[in-house]
């Protein structure tokens, strides 16, 4: 589309970013962007971590910095090296706001958000917090806007089957998978039905299934007249079939063809065998486990939650039972191997890990566990607390060598002195990661490892999970990603999908 064309489009969003600047640095992020979006269209901004994705889907979303058209002149303002500094104007839906360094921005939040969803990458923090079942968190935002109680029960079962969750409407959202808590962050988003959403690597840390959803949701909404953007790492199913597809890089924008469909992830090689977990299969190729010491086993173990704890007894609220996620778990991770979990969302991958490090009781049968754990979370917000990078890897240890390898090794110098939060998704995923090999664990657990690197990053992961495993250490993860998978472990355990059947073969069909 030409730049004559684009201006002839009746656009629902129109953005002219000159320029943003974080404060207290000297660099821009984002330059000279212009991106026009069309009512009825599919977005994808394709760009490796750390090339502004998340900015940009915040400056699209009028989230930076505070808010406002025309404002007067704040005395000073230039003078603040701490402050944003943000270039632009943004037409939406006919509403126009400028930007300009020096003026206080004033924005209708409430219109705004009514008219611009975004979905944060971490996507945990787009829920409130403040609601027990998923209904109730997918009807949040409809219940501050007075939806009378029918019409709110009709928009969230909708939604609900869309996206794959009517099963899951009154299961307590403090227990859900990270995939699962992605699809109800999209849910309640999407609930509201705003023209444009701008979604930041909604795909990540989904099962295929749910991917296909997503996907097939959000064409739904492209023609239906709504518009979606989609900030991405890596081409995938949504950039194919992208009606405009992006490269962001050196902060700026560049057209691109449109991405080629991906091929089907075969599985990893070797032959299917009995899985260490009940129901599952696993693949092998040659390890250095067999007659290797077993660093860690779970033997005829039920999985699950407890007690939901203290705070429900204080609320008043039922005290419910714990039920098995898995059940007749034997499962043993040797010196030298490094295996991959692999299932769909929801399945248990995450509260075997959690058990294996020892973070949950199992509620049936033994975990033995020789030497030190170290556990990856899933999301690296629970995992940092610290004022820089240097202070968060080097939190407990007195060893400051130590730091300052992990630190090398995971090309995180440049950024010791940064604050973590500062930081792109991917480098914190990276400074997390740190934080546990300081520790110099023999049993590495990595949850979800891969969500938000890019190709750079999966190669520095891989290097590190080899390197684990090859000082006579053992590695257990789980992901999704089945190329990383085939490359990265020595075996690979499925755990089954509902009926007992393989997600892998389910999602080829």
């Amino acid at each position: 589309m030409s730049a004559g064309a684009e201006r002839a489009t009746a656009a629902l969003l129109d953005a002219r970013i000159d320029s943003f600047r974080f404060g207290g640095h000297a660099g821009e992020t984002l330059r000279g962007i212009r991106l026009v979006v069309a009512p009825g269209t599919l977005t994808a901004i394709v760009g490796a971590s750390g090339s502004g994705k998340t900015t940009l889907a915040r400056v699209l979303a009028g989230m930076l910095p505070p808010p406002s058209p025309g404002g007067a002149p704040v005395a000073g303002a230039d003078d603040d090296p701490d402050d944003d500094v943000l270039e632009a104007v943004l037409e939406l839906c006919g509403r126009r706001v400028a930007f300009a360094p020096g003026h206080r921005v004033r924005i209708d939040p409430a219109g705004w958000a009514g008219r611009v969803g975004l979905l944060p990458q971490e996507a945990r923090h787009f829920l409130s917090g403040a609601r027990e079942t998923v209904a109730e968190e997918i009807a949040f935002a409809l219940e501050n806007q007075g939806v009378p109680r029918p019409r709110m029960r009709e928009r969230v079962r909708a939604v609900a089957v869309d996206l794959g969750l009517e099963g899951l409407l009154d299961r307590d959202v403090e227990r859900l998978s990270g995939g699962q808590e992605r699809l109800v962050a999209l849910a309640a988003l999407a609930v509201v039905d705003p023209a444009v959403l701008v979604l930041d690597e909604p795909l990540a840390g989904l099962d295929a299934e749910a991917r296909g959803r997503v996907v097939a949701w959000a064409a739904d909404r492209c023609a239906r007249g709504r518009s979606v953007v989609h900030l991405t790492r890596r081409e995938d199913e949504m950039t194919v079939r992208a009606d405009d597809v992006r490269i962001l890089a050196g902060g700026g924008l560049a057209r691109s063809s449109p991405a080629r469909a991906a091929e089907p992830c075969p599985p990893a090689a070797g032959g299917v065998v009995p899985s260490a977990a009940t129901g599952a299969s696993a693949s092998h190729r040659p390890s250095t486990g067999g007659s290797a010491r077993g660093l860690l086993a779970l033997s005829g173990a039920s999985l699950g939650y407890g007690d939901p704890g203290r705070a429900r007894r204080v609320l008043r609220r039922p005290r419910r039972t714990g039920q098995p996620v898995l059940t007749g778990v034997d499962l043993t991770l040797h010196a030298g191997e490094t295996v991959a979990l692999l299932g769909p969302n929801g399945v248990g991958k995450t509260t075997l890990l959690k058990t294996a490090a020892g973070l949950l009781e199992p509620l049936a049968g033994t975990v033995r566990r020789t030497g030190r754990i170290g556990l990856l979370l899933q999301d690296s917000g629970d995992q940092l607390f610290e004022r820089t990078v240097r202070r968060e890897v080097g939190f407990g240890v007195d060893a400051p060598r130590a730091v300052s390898h992990v630190l090398d090794g995971l090309g995180l110098s440049d950024v010791a002195a940064e604050h973590p939060y500062e930081l792109p998704g991917s480098v914190r995923r990276l400074v997390a990661l740190a934080t546990v090999l300081v520790k110099d664990p023999d049993v590495l657990l990595c949850d979800e490892p891969t969500v938000a690197l890019d190709d750079a990053g999966l190669d520095l992961l891989r290097g590190v999970l080899a390197q684990r495993a090859g000082t006579g250490g053992a590695v257990l993860f789980s992901t999704h990603d089945e190329d990383f998978a085939a490359a990265a472990a020595d075996r690979v355990i499925r755990l089954p999908g509902p009926g007992g059947r393989d997600p892998h073969d389910a999602a080829a069909a």
